[in-house]
């Protein structure tokens, strides 16, 4: 018996050829549905979403399932796609870049299960590794044979990524031959290096102007090198530095401990928000996002350290790309707390060298790649990078049953 042909399209439709409609007086929405490293999340076109921020957030939030306003403590997302941990609630809106520098654009939105609140300050680099699929799938960039670059511009950390991507054939077709910690299998491979990332929140590698601080009474060092993070000897909190996941997310006495030093050494950083207004001590403690927390100890196995990653409220069973990068700096440079504990390690100098860091996780080992030098402001990094692996989930559209009416006048083609 002969099989059916089949009926699907050649290649996916590009991002021009679908966009916001209403279907059986359903408002439908076009997204990519996708997976970037470990984290998940929906990837957008810029030009398909309203210009009012106001219904942008309210079309990511029902899209996602998080609160269209206020908190709702214990909200399971059922009714969206965002699924619990602020690793799988993002959301990459995508857009062609204006200037010479870089060829598309790229903006976070990170949303939190049980808040309406949407962050805009910070980058995840994770999921980045999903936007060069996307593009290519799309035909936003042609493909190279055998290997296609594309230097992606975060609008919220005002970084640039340059991606590269094996395309054999020179069509979107990336081979699924990578595999990274804390994902089963092998799936289109991505190499990200962050372009000059120091100083991505505030501008500076050492924020509080010291290598080492004492918050809560703890020896903490704080470093900005493609997202603020605060670095503490696991040893000092009473911990081992291996202890699980679950383990370290049910103990709430540590859990209340780091939220002191964070909120403590975010004051002292100066970390703001998207409009520029310093954060307060009621957001530093509420954040999803900055800064980021770690414990460091030695190795346990055949890495340089060992790591315990929070993001912040709750513990990764992974390590955050841009967190890796900067925990593989601070493992580079003499007087913090990383390169205390760190062994086995080269060191910068003053000449320009590449370093890889392997970071032992729960999920196994995130090796990134430094190039630095030592300098009088204490080191200059020209890019960090990582390897991650992407794939798609799903590509079509997603159904909005009840906007409000000025989101309906949206997809009723009566307002932007």
């Amino acid at each position: 018996m002969s099989q059916p042909k089949s009926t699907l399209a050649p290649k996916p439709p590009g991002v021009e050829s679908f966009s916001p409609r209403m279907f059986n007086g359903v408002a439908h929405f076009p997204l990519y549905y996708m997976r970037g490293g470990t984290s998940t999340g929906v990837v957008i076109w810029e030009p398909h979403l309203p210009e009012s921020l106001e219904l942008k957030e309210e079309l990511i939030r029902r899209i996602m399932g998080v609160p269209v306003s206020g908190d709702t403590k214990g909200n399971k997302q059922i009714n969206g796609l965002g699924r619990g941990p602020a690793t799988s609630n993002k959301v990459f809106i995508l857009n062609m870049h204006e200037g010479p520098e870089a060829d598309l654009s790229s903006t976070l939105a990170q949303l939190a299960a049980d808040k309406s609140a949407i962050d805009w300050s910070v980058n995840c680099g994770n999921m980045s590794s999903a936007l060069p699929l996307y593009a290519l799938e799309t035909g936003l960039i042609q493909a190279q044979k055998p290997l296609t670059q594309i230097r992606i511009f975060n609008t919220n950390t005002k970084v640039i990524t340059d991606a590269r991507v094996i395309t054999p054939e020179g069509n979107a077709m990336v081979p699924a031959d990578t595999e990274i910690p804390g994902v089963m299998g092998a799936f289109p491979g991505v190499e990200l290096s962050l372009r000059q990332p120091i100083g991505a929140k505030t501008g500076k590698l050492f924020p509080t102007g010291n290598r080492k601080d004492v918050f809560a009474g703890v020896t903490v060092s704080c470093l900005d090198v493609a997202v603020p993070m605060v670095i503490v000897n696991a040893a000092e909190l009473g911990q081992q530095g291996d202890e699980s996941v679950d383990a370290l997310n049910q103990d709430h006495a540590l859990k209340a401990r780091l939220r002191e030093i964070w909120v403590e050494a975010g004051l002292k950083m100066g970390l703001k928000k998207r409009n520029g207004e310093l954060m307060t001590r009621t957001e530093l403690e509420n954040s999803e996002t900055v800064p980021k927390i770690c414990m460091v100890s030695s190795p346990k196995a055949a890495g340089h350290i060992t790591v315990r990653y929070f993001t912040p409220q709750s513990a990764h069973n992974s390590l955050a790309v841009t967190g890796g990068c900067c925990l593989a700096t601070a493992c580079l440079l003499p007087g913090t707390v990383a390169h205390e504990v760190a062994v086995n390690l080269a060191e910068f100098s003053n000449e320009e060298r590449e370093i890889v860091v392997d970071m032992e996780n729960p999920a196994g080992i995130l090796r990134a790649r430094v190039c630095g030098a030592l300098s009088d402001e204490g080191a200059s990094i020209p890019w960090a990078a990582y390897a991650r692996n992407t794939q798609v989930f799903m590509r079509g559209y997603v159904p909005i049953y009840t906007p409000s009416k000025a989101l309906m006048k949206f997809f009723s083609g009566d307002a932007t």
